[in-house]
């Protein structure tokens, strides 16, 4: 009964399933040449990207389709084998977030590229006695998991901070008014918020500037992972999650009921969480996700122009509230 139910909503589609599925598969072949034809792209990519290469490297623009198409392709299979919940593949919840994709893409290219860049001009004039200069020397391998912990361990505190303060919660709490998880709810963050995250993260990062290692594997899956754990999967990874984070640990991490909250903040791993206390203990509870606050706006139509309504909302959403909060004399 759930997969006549599920196929049915599925098939509700805007587009027949052939035609989606066809459209797939094209898109896996173009991401397939790019990937073993690079040789040939990347000179292509490199002249094309132009200003944004300092943001986008050509190299991580060959690949990454590849690793999109599959992971969509798995999280797909997942949330039609072992769903939480009976939700359409593609809901009004998932082009809510897929809209927020290129807005975040945007946003990080025209301002957030500019505001690192201030970061770390500041970085250099004032603070540049604070760079680790010793880990230089160590094996290349070690450096390399030094800077992965380490810049996981700087999300992990970035986003415990933006939960704790109340003014940094107003804005990530955009990220956490999502009620159906979907792979990609990850880009559903509020501008100020990835702000707020940048500058957290920015000092212990650079601290580490001269010895850290950029493995484009390594970037290329901490931009791909996140989706996957957003998905509506039931699945927590087996003994893999005392290590990663896996779409049930991070499912309670955005669980609207009480006793789930204020847990679970890692990115990758899940090991900061286990040596602070704030891991949840149960690793099979899938509970209902969202935020306390029926002034929230929810997307619950297909309308393109209803889905951009709901956008500009939850943009000016942190703002208001923010607003009436100050008005009422209230911390």
């Amino acid at each position: 009964m759930q997969d006549e139910l599920r196929t049915e909503t599925l098939s509700s589609s805007a587009w027949p399933g052939h035609l989606l599925l066809a459209a797939w598969l094209a898109a896996g072949a173009v991401a397939i040449v790019m990937a073993f034809g690079s040789q040939h792209v990347l000179p292509l990519l490199d002249g094309l990207l132009g200003p944004l290469k300092h943001h986008v490297t050509a190299e991580k623009a060959v690949y990454s389709p590849l690793a999109y198409f599959c992971l969509l392709s798995v999280v797909y299979l997942l949330e039609r084998r072992v769903p939480v919940r009976d939700q359409a593949f593609f809901s009004a919840s998932f082009w809510q977030d897929a809209l927020w994709y290129p807005g975040s893409m945007l946003f990080r290219i025209l301002f957030l590229s500019w505001y690192v860049a201030l970061l770390h001009t500041l970085y250099q004039q004032y603070f540049q006695f604070l760079t680790i200069e010793a880990v230089s020397d160590w094996h290349p391998a070690l450096r390399f998991i030094a800077a992965a912990l380490l810049t996981d361990f700087t999300r992990w505190l970035s986003h415990l901070i933006r939960h704790k303060v109340p003014l940094f919660w107003r804005f990530h709490a955009v990220h956490h008014s999502q009620r159906n998880l979907n792979l990609f709810t990850d880009a559903r963050v509020h501008p100020v918020d990835r702000m707020i995250s940048a500058t957290l993260r920015f000092l212990p990062l650079m601290m580490f500037s001269n010895a850290t290692v950029v493995i484009l594997l390594w970037a290329i899956f901490e931009t791909v992972y996140p989706k996957f754990y957003h998905g509506n999967i039931r699945l927590n990874l087996g003994p893999l999650r005392y290590i990663l984070v896996t779409p049930q640990s991070h499912r309670i991490h955005h669980a609207s009921e009480a006793p789930y909250r204020d847990k679970n903040f890692g990115f990758t791993f899940s090991i900061w969480d286990r040596l602070f206390g704030t891991h949840h203990k149960d690793d099979n509870a899938y509970p209902e996700t969202g935020v306390q606050d029926e002034a929230y706006p929810v997307e619950d139509g297909l309308n393109p122009r209803d889905q951009a309504g709901v956008f500009m909302r939850l943009l000016i959403h942190p703002f208001l509230h923010i607003s009436r909060t100050n008005k009422r004399g209230e911390h």
